[in-house]
């Protein structure tokens, strides 16, 4: 008898789509992937393969749009993705396997009214059955936290969020949120979570502004008996980490009728009975197969070989393949250097050559790795050719300077962001994956360009701290003069022709690296003077040629703004 098929479902921003997480297209099954900057998932799929499975014919990634309530998710994405694997694998049922938020939405279709007796079990992996305090902050506040894996994804969602639809999100984060990420409210804890008063005492859930309705409803002891009723349920935990367990907060703000409604946090309190994210007594199911905690942290429990064992032995996989299953533990993150633009740009990033940055080990070890040579990539749309959203991630980079090449796609306002990602801390002792408190950095320049404008900058990445970016007036500069006099030996036959009276800048129009860099450390006022004689010079030679002449005009106004005073 074949096998059943497979559909593996992430947890809260385990699925990137931008278009669909920007609002610019409807739910879609395609154009899904794991975030391209993060481990998360892979090593899951890499062990299914492995083990004999086929991607899209009995292994599926049920990806979908985290943002939104997991009923939504449930009705949208999951539903549309097991008719696939059905058809796929002719089969009438499948398997489940949800990790955090995606036991939810798994949970949300199996206990509706719409289920169709095709799941033949569910296995979850730190799904907060019973909600996480950790959602308090990230629905009540706007200051997400948990694991490095969701802080890093949802960062850079809201990076482009903000350079995006930058009025809404910079006048309002909370209400940015709820309008637009819903999905948070489902993860709220239904058990009194929340400590208040002198001397402190829990706060009721039922009196609360704050709520997971949804949790409430679907973990009444009916509900529950329904679902394990309708698919057999097995919950695998992770404990050993320092996980939120209550809050204790204080009288709610006067100047915002949604921030922290039910009061703002003053201390947090932990339990090591969790996965860092999860409490342990929160990610099982009454009446389930709940099977003994391991010590794994919550983003890692999709990749860790302990937990992949145990769902092997639960999907009935024979022992030999579980030979397929590394005995390693899972490897540290991979140091990323991230580039992300916001529209109407293209980007090239130049990698300077070096020893890359090594993956942090237990207690600091690091990882040798060969010296890479200088190398050029090209940003990855993930927009579409109106408005680009440009990624570049660079694994194990070097430290040292980074050329960024910025090509003017349209006119208009653009941003650059860049982050160093999987440098947090190493794993705890006794238990597998990182436990990093600090949120993601992300360094951000904005400009103006116009089409066929070449701006350069340049990224600067140490060891300490996070990228940084600035202005590159002299590559700015000697790219405009290249243009220039490209465009002036075309009108004048030979750049001897064309009406140049200062030596000096007849030089630099020849490209002569020595004048450029003469002229660029000029006293102020006749280094401004020498670019407008550039810039006159360019209405003059190429003023009929609108775009051609605006891309130079605006790279040597960039060069002059940027240098004035310097």
């Amino acid at each position: 008898m074949s096998r059943l098929p497979v559909i593996f479902i992430p947890g809260f921003t385990g699925s990137f789509n931008l278009p669909v997480l920007l609002d610019w297209r409807g739910p879609t099954l395609n154009g899904w992937s794991f975030p391209p900057f993060v481990d998360y998932g892979k090593t899951l799929l890499q062990t299914f393969t492995q083990a004999g499975y086929r991607r899209n014919r009995d292994l599926f990634v049920a990806f979908y749009d985290w943002r939104k309530p997991v009923e939504e998710s449930a009705r949208n994405y999951l539903v549309p993705w097991i008719d696939r694997a059905k058809k796929a694998a002719g089969a009438d049922k499948v398997i489940l396997i949800g990790h955090s938020m995606g036991g939810l939405v798994a949970r949300s279709y199996i206990q509706s009214s719409a289920y169709r007796n095709d799941v033949d079990c569910l296995i979850t992996l730190g799904t907060p059955h019973r909600g996480s305090a950790e959602a308090y902050t990230a629905w009540a506040g706007a200051e997400p936290h948990a694991d490095e894996t969701l802080r890093t994804v949802f960062a850079v969602y809201l990076w482009y969020l903000r350079h995006i639809h930058s009025i809404q999100t910079e006048l309002d984060p909370v209400k940015t949120i709820h309008t637009q990420v819903p999905g948070v409210r489902d993860l709220l804890p239904i058990d009194d979570y929340l400590m208040t008063g002198n001397p402190p005492h829990l706060k009721p859930v039922t009196s609360m502004v704050n709520r997971n309705l949804w949790g409430e409803m679907v973990n009444r002891p009916e509900s529950v008996a329904m679902l394990t009723q309708r698919v057999s349920v097995t919950t695998i935990t992770g404990v050993g980490f320092n996980t939120l367990s209550t809050i204790l907060v204080g009288p709610p703000p006067t100047d915002h009728p949604l921030r922290y409604a039910d009061g703002v946090p003053l201390t947090r309190q932990y339990d090591s009975h969790g996965d860092g994210t999860v409490l342990q007594r929160m990610a099982v199911v009454p009446q389930a197969n709940n099977l003994p905690s391991i010590p794994v942290s919550h983003g890692a429990l999709p990749d860790s070989p302990q937990a992949l064992a145990l769902v092997f032995r639960e999907v009935g996989v024979a022992p030999p393949v579980l030979g397929a299953i590394p005995e390693a533990a899972p490897p540290s993150p991979t140091p990323r250097l991230v580039i992300m633009t916001a529209s109407p740009i293209a980007v090239e990033v130049e990698v300077p050559a070096g020893a890359p940055l090594a993956p942090t080990g237990v207690l600091g070890a690091g990882v040798a790795r060969t010296t890479r040579r200088r190398r050029r990539i090209k940003g990855r749309n993930y927009g579409h050719a109106g408005k680009a959203l440009n990624l570049v991630v660079i694994d194990y980079p070097t430290v040292g300077d980074y050329r960024l090449v910025l090509h003017g796609t349209d006119s208009g306002h653009f941003a650059v962001g860049a982050m160093l990602v999987g440098v947090g801390e190493p794993a705890i002792l006794g238990g597998e994956g990182a436990m990093a408190t600090a949120a993601p950095t992300i360094t951000t320049i904005e400009g103006e360009i116009v089409r066929a404008a070449d701006l350069f900058y340049t990224c600067t990445l140490s060891t300490v701290d996070a990228p940084q970016l600035s202005f590159d007036a002299q590559g700015t500069m000697s790219a405009a003069v290249e243009q220039l006099s490209a465009a002036m030996s075309e009108r004048g036959g030979v750049l001897g022709a064309v009406p140049v009276d200062d030596d000096r800048l007849r030089n630099v129009l020849s490209g002569d690296p020595t004048a450029i860099a003469t002229l660029m450390t000029l006293p102020p006022l006749a280094r401004r003077q020498a670019i407008d004689q550039l810039i006159d010079l360019c209405q003059t030679m190429v003023g009929d040629e609108y775009e051609r002449a605006m891309a130079v005009i605006t790279m040597l106004m960039q060069v002059r703004d940027a240098i004035a005073g310097v």
